[in-house]
């Protein structure tokens, strides 16, 4: 009976202990998610990795999941960017960043049912949405159906009519099934919305290529040198094209100015291989000397190419 008096008069102190209890955890949350920020402002990875981890232990939080998983990937922890998106997507079903972003890392990862069916569940909460289409596009392109590859970037743009990555990569997917009129549409259509995307220039140069109009591919190649004059693959294909065409000086000159720009081994390879077709053979040693001292690893082809040209 007396205890039971204190009780009364006393109050029940759980409450105010439950209180407490939740505004240090909260508080904790809150110390280590932007600490976890913090780090990764000023390159910490792992500290800041450390950091989202304990937090996620007190409680989830859609934003820490995404940046835990961006820190995953930085540490190249593909497989834990997975599982930590998938726990996402448990805890947030409807959450569309969730799917979006476990469909690219499934992607990462080669885990391309997995990819189609995190995009089927992104269509499902918001069929009016371009991305998942595209992701969509990515997946079937990966495992060889380049009907069902089209059909997504179609449905793509049809919901974002200015959507440039999903463009290139239907015109890119049409050029390699030779439909080159219908590439040269997309393309037409990505440089009306970025005129300097060297990416669609070099598209754009391709598929002249493939419908034999050999100087209006040097033209769109020689425009994304301009665009970016580090591009290294433009400065190939010009030089490649121009010796196509018997402009031996010219692709010679091609792959000089590249060199002073930016010196990689396909361009001294390249430029040993043309040296050597003029009869500058000490030339062509001296440009296979420097391919092989920048890439080692490709000994076996350079020297392959180099015995085979000069016989």
């Amino acid at each position: 009976m007396i205890n039971l008096i204190k009780k009364l008069f006393a109050g029940d102190s759980r409450p105010e202990e439950e209180n407490s209890r939740q505004r240090k955890e909260e508080n904790d949350f809150d110390i280590l998610k932007y600490d976890g920020i913090r780090a990764t402002h000023i390159g910490k990875w792992i500290y800041a990795e450390k950091c989202f981890k304990e937090a996620l232990h007190i409680r989830p939080d859609a934003e820490t999941f995404i940046m835990l998983a961006h820190t995953s990937i930085r540490l190249d922890k593909p497989e834990q960017a997975h599982d930590v998106l998938v726990r996402m997507t448990e805890v947030y079903p409807e959450n569309m960043q969730a799917l979006t972003e476990l469909a690219r890392i499934c992607h990462t990862l080669g885990r391309y049912d997995e990819m189609l069916d995190t995009t089927r569940k992104a269509i499902g909460l918001d069929e009016s949405y371009a991305i998942p289409y595209y992701l969509q596009a990515l997946a079937h392109h990966a495992t060889g159906n380049m009907i069902a590859t089209i059909a997504a970037l179609t449905q793509a743009v049809s919901r974002k009519e200015d959507f440039a990555e999903a463009y290139l990569m239907r015109g890119k997917v049409l050029l390699e099934m030779q439909q080159t009129g219908e590439a040269q549409a997309d393309v037409q259509t990505l440089l009306k919305l970025a005129p300097d995307n060297e990416e669609a220039l070099l598209l754009a140069g391709a598929i002249s290529e493939a419908q034999n109009n050999r100087d209006e591919a040097i033209a769109r190649y020689r425009e994304a040198v301009k665009v970016n004059p580090f591009n290294e693959n433009a400065y190939l294909q010009t030089a490649r094209l121009l010796a196509q065409s018997e402009q031996w000086e010219e692709a010679i000159r091609t792959l000089d100015e590249a060199i002073d720009i930016n010196a990689g081994p396909a361009l001294y390879q390249l430029r040993g291989k043309l040296k050597l077709e003029q009869g500058d053979k000490e030339g062509s040693i001296e440009d296979m000397k420097k391919a092989l001292e920048l890439a080692p690893e490709q000994e076996n082809a350079i020297n392959g190419q180099f015995s085979n040209q000069e016989k």
